[in-house]
């Protein structure tokens, strides 16, 4: 099992992300490097994602992970709908059965798309 901060899970991570990543419905080809493509997913994010009802302080994480839960065809977050979340970030994390135990499904939703949000927050 990763932690979650470590050098290979954040590669698991941004391999998750380039392989999730779905510019099809907007005209954009998959770009070459993860910078780019993390540059189009906030791009996307902060233009699509409009909450007046939310409050101006709160956290644009916790915006992200809204707005990941509705499914935006920018990236496949069909963890959230007809796919395990607590497998696919088993899978980033590489753990065994009986620690993915430990997720429910609205934790790991909620984890992967956090860890989905540090990657493309922080690409450089």
């Amino acid at each position: 099992m990763l932690k979650t901060n470590s050098k290979k899970a954040k590669e698991n991570i941004k391999k998750y992300i380039m392989d999730n990543f779905d510019g099809c419905n907007y005209g954009i080809d998959t770009p070459e490097t993860f910078k780019e493509t993390a540059e189009i997913i906030l791009e996307t994010f902060r233009n699509e994602y409009r909450n007046p009802w939310e409050c101006a302080h709160h956290a644009e994480v916790a915006s992200f992970e809204s707005w990941a839960a509705g499914l935006p065809s920018i990236i496949d977050t069909c963890y959230y709908y007809n796919r395990s979340a607590v497998d696919d970030l088993g899978a980033i994390l590489e753990e065994t059965e009986a620690e993915k135990e430990r997720f429910s499904e609205s934790d790991a939703e909620s984890l992967l798309s956090r860890l989905i949000y540090r990657e493309i927050k922080n690409a450089k």
